[in-house]
């Protein structure tokens, strides 16, 4: 059986059809790489850090070890990459 994840109160949330309390990343997230649920031991990341930028370009899956080390130790490096800009600048070129 699945353990039930926790609601931390930083995050945005959202309710469900059934009631149940939900993080609106993890779920932009799940629509992004396509699944119902994120898998066991992978979390989202934003990659600005900000907890309220839940737009799919600045979120990341990244497993929960990979995720400790960059928060613990700053050692992966991550750069967003909107659309709009990445748009402008080959429209540029």
């Amino acid at each position: 059986m699945r353990r039930k994840r926790r609601i931390n109160p930083k995050y945005q949330k959202y309710k469900t059809k059934e009631g149940e309390e939900k993080h609106i990343h993890a779920r932009v997230g799940e629509k992004k790489y396509g699944y119902d649920k994120i898998p066991k031991n992978f979390v989202i990341h934003h990659i600005d850090e900000n907890k309220d930028n839940n737009q799919r370009f600045n979120l990341i899956l990244l497993h929960k070890k990979d995720h400790k080390r960059l928060h613990k130790r700053k050692t992966l490096k991550i750069e967003s990459v909107q659309p709009s800009k990445l748009k402008k600048k080959n429209q540029n070129a």
